[in-house]
């Protein structure tokens, strides 16, 4: 195995850098660790635990050792600032997960379900009582990914259409392609 510490020490003038690019990637896996841990997704949280705490500990030892370089604490601070928001933007684009959505309309809601069971949604519908009325949910259970669409062809056919999204957490919750239609989703449990 290299030594770290001498690689390190003959950083020099890099090595502000080296601590604020370091950070940024172990930040990074943590947004996505953390989200695995609140999906249930105990081995790749594991995983990714274990790279995220032996990136920090270069990073951390090596702003440590070297306190008498200020540049090397802004780098540290720098590189855990914009890890944040790169684990953020890289937790967005991989969309992890599932959602299910719920679309409340007051007078379209039969037609929002047959417009996403045409696209090969599985839409489950319940009439409610809201403030101004009678109402209609519709819910759907679908891939992070697809949610934008779930919600913009609801869009088309109500405008008024009110949208919640919620994660769904239970790791055995999956939503499958329906095979009659070449298209869509059904919504189920994993079978063992």
């Amino acid at each position: 195995m290299p030594d770290l510490k001498g690689l390190l020490d003959h950083a020099g003038p890099w090595l502000p850098l080296i601590i604020f690019c370091l950070r940024i990637v172990d930040v990074s896996i943590g947004t996505v660790r953390t989200i695995c841990v609140v999906r249930g997704w105990r081995m790749l949280a594991t995983v990714l635990g274990f790279v995220e705490v032996s990136i920090w500990l270069v990073a951390v030892s090596s702003a440590i050792t070297r306190l008498d370089r200020p540049i090397n604490i802004i780098a540290y601070a720098g590189g855990f600032a914009m890890g944040n928001s790169v684990g953020m933007w890289l937790e967005a684009k991989l969309a992890l997960g599932h959602q299910i959505v719920r679309l409340i309309s007051a007078q379209f809601y039969h037609d929002i379900a047959e417009r996403l069971r045409d696209l090969g949604y599985r839409v489950t519908e319940l009439e409610g009582q809201g403030r101004g009325g009678p109402v209609g949910v519709c819910f759907i259970a679908a891939p992070r990914r697809q949610v934008a669409d779930v919600i913009h062809s609801a869009s088309e056919v109500d405008p008024n259409v009110f949208v919640t999204v919620e994660d769904t957490r239970d790791p055995h919750l999956r939503t499958y392609r329906n095979p009659s239609r070449g298209t869509g989703w059904r919504f189920g449990r994993k079978r063992k």
